[in-house]
């Protein structure tokens, strides 16, 4: 018999930020509530199944053993190509140098593209490191254990963003949306009620792992406008560039909650912010 998914699990076990990604058992079902408001907030879904291949819902939502399995990053389900980028010709023998850019041309694993993955490849594994590190600590902070999944989350549609070309939504944490994370990082104090903070031995180990992720969303960044800018100082790429900068902020504010709640025990209600 397949499992159901009620809203009350969705909402205790996931991030559920707009435009976000869940992953559920393969076979489960989704009461109406949990399926409207996965609608709702434009999550997408996709099943897992016990040997670790990915399935998209079908259309009616019956399940996911009637889909055949897809790419979990770019949830493609054909064979990629292997063009060469620069003679667009068959390459028979793809040697270690090269590798895909898109689902049809190889490029050298020296190409701009190819090394900003690397950035974000990294971001997320230590991502997924920092919640192992969180992990007993996720009934005391709750907004960390969504804040994290929903960060994590906002990464892998970057990279997936980034490798199919289709447009990256704006970041959210939550019910917190790009242009109040952007607020709350500039003015905290008002917000949150302590003001900026260089990260420093006192603010504890907590904060500390945090900081790592907000420098290496950075790095990304700064990568992306490497590999994005034009001569003219514009960006192919705005939308990617301006989700790495919000990541950060995210990020940011998601360490100084951190301090907040460490210090007081909880954080003020954002229900005001408009």
């Amino acid at each position: 018999m397949p499992s159901w998914i009620t809203e009350t699990s969705l909402r205790a076990e996931h991030g559920l930020a707009h435009g976000s990604e869940v992953h559920l058992p393969a076979g489960a079902r989704l009461t109406p509530s949990a399926s409207q408001l996965l609608a709702e907030r434009k999550i997408r879904i996709k099943y897992i199944g016990d040997d670790g291949r990915v399935f998209l819902p079908d259309e009616s939502e019956t399940g996911a053993k009637q889909k055949s399995s897809v790419h979990p990053l770019t949830s493609a389900n054909k064979r990629p190509g292997n063009l060469c980028s620069v003679c667009h010709s068959q390459v028979e023998k793809k040697t270690e140098l090269l590798t895909l850019l898109d689902g049809e041309k190889l490029v050298p694993k020296t190409h701009p593209r190819i090394a900003l993955r690397g950035k974000l490849d990294t971001l997320i594994s230590q991502t997924v490191w920092v919640q192992t590190q969180f992990a007993l600590s996720f009934e005391k902070y709750p907004m960390l254990r969504h804040g994290l999944a929903d960060l994590r989350s906002f990464m892998g549609n970057l990279l997936r963003s980034e490798v199919t070309g289709e447009a990256q939504d704006e970041i959210s944490m939550g019910d917190l949306s790009d242009e109040i994370i952007h607020r709350i990082s500039h003015n905290p104090l008002k917000y949150l009620g302590h003001d900026h903070i260089v990260p420093e031995l006192k603010h504890g180990a907590n904060v500390s792992l945090l900081n790592v992720l907000r420098a290496m969303a950075r790095e990304a960044e700064v990568e992306a406008c490497r590999t994005f800018q034009t001569d003219s100082f514009d960006l192919t790429r705005p939308d990617i560039v301006q989700g790495l900068n919000r990541l950060s902020s995210a990020i940011y504010v998601l360490m100084l909650m951190t301090l907040v709640v460490e210090t007081t025990g909880s954080l003020p209600d954002f229900g005001g912010i408009s």
